[in-house]
């Protein structure tokens, strides 16, 4: 079995099994058929911006269980077990998730974490290596996304790479969604590229705020101020050889896909209200979610908390 059908299969069937009948954020999605006339576009993209805050809320309250833990984390082991835990824990108390068994969700949280983990050293062999991960996360589930999804996922990996500054990358993120490369999409097309624009825009928006907080809290505070100063005072999207924004932002829009197109054909083949649009929204949340906390912990661990 490859690598693509089984993250595949994974997605689909924690979605079919767990009795996926979610609403999706509002009634504009439930009440949408497919050939009937389509409602709101705009209103459709509002749905997947939600999705975007509830990420950046996720992400504050496992930093919030950082902070409020007084054990010591013996091995990357044990700080991989606590965010599995946090995330699990306060990924199941979001109502989009509500009719999703902690199970289910566990799955895909750990399917995520693995994921994850690719080196994220910035030494010019892995950046090359970096550089791929959306891409390669896009190539794995190249049955499920059309040529022209994957030519705009193209589009949103240059604006991480290539984009001056956050405000700049937020702005060509924006753009995008009603570009008519988007616009001319299928309807349920649109829902794998809103995921991507709308979690890339507040992971932005998240990390460019927190991301010294996490090393903080990760490290219990045991890095010397004249240390962190020095690696923390260059902009946040390239942050001297340690730390990465575009990483950060790469590995939660990549998770985000890949939970969003195994979301939405679970809830296909489930049915009921939200189908695919619940599934989308529900994948791309637990996927944003795992990629982005897997990401930080192993960037600042790999710096300051090799073994």
């Amino acid at each position: 079995m490859n690598k693509s059908f089984h993250i595949t299969m994974v997605l689909v069937l924690a979605f079919a099994l767990s009795g996926l009948f979610v609403t999706f954020c509002t009634q504009s999605v439930e009440n949408h058929n497919i050939g009937e006339e389509v409602v709101n576009d705009d209103e459709i993209l509002k749905e997947f911006q939600t999705v975007g805050l509830l990420h950046n809320k996720v992400m504050a309250k496992v930093l919030d269980d950082f902070r409020n833990y007084e054990g010591d984390f013996e091995n990357r082991e044990d700080y991989f077990s606590f965010i599995e835990e946090s995330l699990v824990n306060n990924l199941s108390k979001k109502d989009l998730l509500r009719e999703m068994s902690s199970s289910k969700i566990r799955s895909l949280v750990v399917e995520e974490l693995d994921r994850s983990q690719v080196s994220n050293k910035a030494t010019s062999d892995n950046d090359q290596e970096y550089k791929s991960y959306l891409l390669s996360t896009a190539k794995e589930l190249k049955k499920q996304l059309n040529p022209s999804q994957m030519n705009i996922l193209l589009q949103v990996e240059d604006f991480i790479e290539n984009s001056p500054t956050t405000e700049a990358m937020i702005a060509s993120l924006e753009m995008l969604n009603n570009s008519p490369e988007v616009q001319d999409l299928d309807y349920e097309d649109r829902w794998v590229i809103y995921t991507a624009t709308s979690i890339g825009v507040e992971s932005a928006h998240y990390w460019s705020t927190h991301f010294e907080n996490w090393v903080d809290v990760l490290l219990h505070n045991k890095v010397s101020n004249s240390d962190y100063q020095k690696r923390t005072d260059i902009e946040f999207l390239d942050s001297a050889n340690w730390f990465s924004g575009r990483r950060m932002i790469n590995a939660d829009i990549a998770g985000g896909i890949s939970g969003a197109t195994g979301g939405c054909l679970g809830g296909m083949i489930l049915g009921g209200p939200g189908g695919c649009g619940a599934g989308a929204a529900s994948g791309g949340l637990i996927g944003a979610a795992a990629g982005s906390v897997g990401n930080a912990a192993k960037q600042i661990l790999e710096e300051y908390n090799p073994h």
